[in-house]
């Protein structure tokens, strides 16, 4: 997904790649998070995912936001930039701990 994503965005590749990396790591820390949650606090499951939520959208709005407001305008590309690499882990995320905890 990365390769078809940086072919249509080529001016933007080096923060794509950030977006992707930072991305999986999120991905993950919310994959431990809410694996230690099922397996020792299920009353507490949804808690643990709207953190996980709450975390990824703390650094869209620390860490991307600020770089695609620079010229004062977020456009479409800007915004799919973070948002494509977040769908794919949240998709990843809810395969995995589907199939893992079925």
């Amino acid at each position: 997904m990365l390769f078809i994503h940086s072919f249509l965005l080529t001016n933007r590749t080096d923060f794509l790649i950030q977006s992707y990396a930072i991305n999986t790591l999120l991905a993950i820390i919310a994959l431990i998070l809410l694996s230690w949650g099922i397996n020792s606090k299920k009353e507490n499951l949804s808690t643990f995912y709207l953190l996980t939520v709450a975390l990824k959208l703390s650094v869209y709005f620390l860490f991307f936001a600020p770089y695609f407001k620079i010229d004062g305008i977020t456009t479409r590309s800007e915004f799919f930039v973070f948002f494509v690499p977040y769908a794919i882990g949240l998709l990843v995320e809810i395969i995995l701990l589907a199939t893992r905890f079925r």
